[in-house]
């Protein structure tokens, strides 16, 4: 296995019991996906991207709950569940890619909006 090929697959699962409100469990959401805001002024409407930690990391999302980023980067999402605690429940598997698409993905940041 090469170090290039190396990847991290995480899988999460928020515990909705063991948040306070629904506005938590967003605030969770919109922290690692990020989020648009719309304001209207003046019969205007003005929308604003808010990053999230999973705009800064180069990642496919597989599904939902489930996306494959570089290994060295998997430290610093499973650090933002970890802040979590018992709320979120996660699992961080290796994984060998050897696609080449999927390798420029995650080592190059060049992904499709997935909002």
């Amino acid at each position: 296995m090469t170090e290039e090929s190396a990847a991290a697959l995480l899988t999460y699962r928020t515990k909705k019991e063991n948040f306070e409100s629904v506005y938590e469990r967003n605030k969770f959401y919109r922290g690692l996906f990020g989020y648009t805001q719309t304001v209207k002024r003046n019969g205007k409407r003005y929308e604003y991207e808010k990053d999230g930690l999973m705009d800064e990391i180069p990642h496919l999302r597989i599904d939902d709950s489930v996306f494959i980023v570089a290994q060295e980067a998997a430290d610093e999402v499973v650090a933002y569940f970890n802040e979590w605690g018992e709320k979120v429940s996660f699992h961080r598997f290796k994984v060998v890619i050897d696609e080449k698409d999927i390798l420029d993905e995650i080592y190059s940041g060049e992904q499709e909006d997935d909002r």
